[in-house]
């Protein structure tokens, strides 16, 4: 059977004067799952969060479908009032949410609906699906969420949202009683992680949610957003740079969606990829360096290393995820490599045989 999932298909995202931050990029977020968003600095992963979220920039060149019929289809047995508000959101369609501002409403079907986020009409209505709580999103720079004179129990109780229960985020009830200046940054992430969940979503969107806490504080995290995902009819989305964390606390079912260059090179299940059972080179040398591996130091490239030797030109890792791209265009994964013990790097097929 077939697990429901909420999809990005061929998103795009340009920007003037910087060109392809997405390019053709595809994900499936699956429902009552986490999937984990990895890669390096740049990657396009805080981008791609904006979009789900409906915030990209205003001059941004944006195409692709955002297929979310799992969530406004009417065999999810959700309320009668929230079906509105999406509905209300939607032109009449076929249940996709369109991402570009060149798709119209002639050649659409007749149940649910497609938003071109690029247009006015697009942003609206994206808009107005995060405001309801059906997308909810958690920024990396939670600060700028609440005004800065407001006390946070006062912006929670004008948002309509009863105040959170901040235990299970490592916090005291007591700190919402502070100005947003008066917490920290890892304090104010957190309460605004708990923002986002208070609305119980279906889709809810994490940038870095564990950056900048001690291990105890992440785990707590991570935990909430395992409670989240087992609620079974929502989907999450989390970035993060914390593998170590990641491989403490994530559920071997859930997924790791590895992005470089504004494309997901990999999406495979957490055990897999902790097990070094990707399908690209680029993607097992990622996983080889968390700590828990090993920290183990990435083969060195084919050929002589340039000279002088700068770390971002010419690194292995670069040019693993780069042939990731080019494979990934031509619909095949890219090899592996691994090194063996006492030689030089060796070409794994990715069937698993060696040359």
């Amino acid at each position: 059977m077939t697990e429901p999932v909420i999809g990005i298909r061929t998103a795009t995202l340009s920007l003037p004067g910087t060109g392809e931050v997405l390019s053709a990029l595809n994900l499936e977020m699956r429902l009552g799952g986490i999937t984990w968003l990895v890669g390096e600095s740049g990657a396009g992963k805080s981008t791609l969060c904006n979009l789900l979220a409906g915030l990209s920039p205003v001059d941004a060149k944006v195409s692709g479908v955002l297929d979310l019929s799992e969530i406004v289809g009417a065999r999810d047995g959700r309320v009668a009032s929230e079906k509105r508000d999406i509905t209300e959101a939607a032109a009449p369609g076929d249940g996709r949410i369109g991402l570009g501002a060149g798709q119209g409403r002639t050649d659409l079907g007749t149940r649910w609906g497609r938003i071109g986020l690029g247009t006015r009409q697009g942003r609206r209505a994206m808009a107005k699906l995060r405001r309801s709580g059906v997308i909810a999103w958690a920024p990396q720079n939670a600060m700028d969420t609440f005004p800065p004179a407001m006390r946070l129990t006062e912006w929670f109780s004008r948002t309509g949202l009863d105040s959170p229960d901040l235990a299970a985020y490592g916090l005291e009830n007591s700190i919402l009683r502070r100005l947003p200046h008066q917490v920290s940054g890892g304090q104010i992430s957190r309460i605004s992680l708990a923002a986002a969940v208070a609305k119980s979503p279906r889709l809810l969107v994490c940038d870095e949610p564990t950056a900048g806490l001690d291990p105890e504080q992440a785990d707590a995290v991570v935990g909430v957003l395992n409670d989240q995902a087992s609620a079974g009819s929502r989907a999450v989305l989390a970035v993060t740079h914390d593998l170590s964390g990641l491989q403490r606390n994530a559920r071997p079912g859930d997924r790791v969606a590895v992005a470089f260059n504004g494309h997901i090179v990999e999406d495979c299940s957490v055990a897999a990829f902790f097990a070094g059972r990707a399908a690209n080179a680029y993607v097992q040398a990622l996983a080889a360096a968390a700590p828990a591996a090993g920290a183990h130091p990435l083969p060195l490239a084919d050929g002589a290393r340039p000279k002088p030797w700068v770390y971002r030109d010419g690194d292995e890792l670069r040019r693993l995820g780069e042939e990731s791209v080019r494979t990934a265009g031509q619909g095949q994964p890219a090899g592996r490599m691994r090194t063996a013990s006492g030689s030089g790097p060796k070409h794994i097929d990715d069937g698993g045989g060696s040359e």
